[in-house]
């Protein structure tokens, strides 16, 4: 009421409601004043008509910004003051045409302003970023304007904050509240690494030489009246008898010695007779007569270490592992435990204090952090 008076350097001179609980209190504050508190009729809403269908227009307008747009209810805040915003400068048929605001400001409202409720916006966000290296904008979504700036609310669907800014780029032809969240990638669970030894094959032996089957005789005519005797057939030589296996050479392992020595050369030793099927595959002896080598050519011992498998696989199986969300942590009970510790240490030093919620205001988010703390020996200490 002072706003009015002081706004439109005019008086109020009667207010009319419809004796609802919440304007019982005011008809003394009224009387003080010297304004007239007009009531009407119990269960006659006809006779506060004009309220009433203003009040009507305003909630139709609203759902329809949030049906067309698919912004979930809980903006519904938003949507009724746009929705109060564009009314007062839509033109109004009873008025010839004027817009309220034309017929208060006397002068018209600027259109270029408005844009789609609910579309995808990008805010200029260079003075929000604490890094040089953030990006200059964001997809935000367009929630109305801001009354008390000559801006445009800017809500970030990701990080859950509202900017208000002047310097905003509009794609009102995508509505990001239409599209279905993403979901958020999952970190895949590491599976132990297991080593496998490839198993050497069998030996195979040369299958015998199949024997040859004699060509079968052709079919004789039978209407010849005197056949030919058949030529004596003399019978098939027996197969040879096929040899006998070649054994073939076993598989071998080497390992890698530890260092090198110098073994004295062994007497050569000559053979009297030659095998009768020699073997395909030459046999290499580590023991053979080697020659020192130089200082800069020979191995190093530190990398000859025998490799021990076991250790390894029990390193990278270890089923103690840092959780890597809340999801993850609060199915084990020593982690629910863990926190459970550390929210009461933070309630009893008093970290935080909790206070209402304002409108308009960021609000700091927290999130839970998961390390395990082990000893010199390697054990969980904490």
């Amino acid at each position: 009421m002072l706003m009015a008076e002081r706004q439109f350097q005019t008086k109020l001179k009667s207010v009319q409601t419809d004796w609802g609980g919440e304007f019982c209190s005011l008809s003394s504050f009224f009387l003080n004043l010297g304004i007239r508190h007009r009531l009407s009729c119990p269960h006659t809403s006809e006779q506060n008509d004009t309220v009433e269908r203003r009040h009507r227009h305003v909630v139709e307008t609203g759902l329809t910004l949030l049906a067309q747009s698919h912004v979930p209810r809980r903006f519904w805040h938003f949507a009724f003051d746009t929705a109060v915003y564009l009314i007062n400068r839509m033109p109004m048929r009873s008025t010839s045409s004027i817009s309220p605001f034309q017929h208060i400001f006397n002068r018209p409202p600027d259109y270029t302003f408005l844009r789609v409720f609910g579309s995808q916006c990008s805010p200029h966000l260079r003075p929000y970023n604490q890094n040089k290296m953030d990006f200059r904008s964001t997809a935000c979504v367009f929630l109305g304007y801001s009354p008390a700036h000559h801006g445009y609310w800017c809500f970030d669907p990701l990080t859950e904050r509202l900017y208000i800014s002047r310097h905003v780029r509009f794609n009102e032809l995508c509505f990001p509240f239409q599209q279905p969240p993403s979901p958020s990638p999952q970190h895949p669970t590491p599976e132990p690494y297991i080593l496998s030894y490839p198993t050497p094959p069998p030996p195979d032996f040369d299958p015998p030489p199949s024997q040859p089957q004699p060509d079968p005789t052709p079919p004789q005519n039978q209407q010849s009246p005197n056949p030919p005797p058949p030529p004596p057939t003399q019978p098939p030589p027996p197969p040879p008898p096929p040899p006998p296996p070649t054994p073939r050479t076993p598989f071998q392992t080497y390992h890698r010695r530890s260092q090198t020595t110098t073994k004295p050369p062994q007497p050569a030793t000559t053979s009297t007779a030659a095998p009768a099927h020699p073997t395909p595959f030459a046999e290499t002896s580590r023991a053979a007569p080697t020659r020192s080598r130089p200082a800069n050519l020979r191995q190093n011992p530190k990398k000859n270490v025998p490799y021990n498998a076991t250790s390894f696989h029990a390193s990278t199986s270890d089923p103690v592992t840092e959780p890597s969300s809340f999801a993850v942590a609060n199915n084990d009970p020593k982690w629910r435990q863990a926190m459970a510790e550390e929210y009461l240490a933070l309630l009893k030093n008093g970290t935080w204090s909790l206070v209402p919620k304002v409108l308009g205001v960021n609000v700091v988010e927290c999130k839970w952090l998961y390390k395990l703390k082990r000893d010199a020996a390697g054990a969980i200490s904490r």
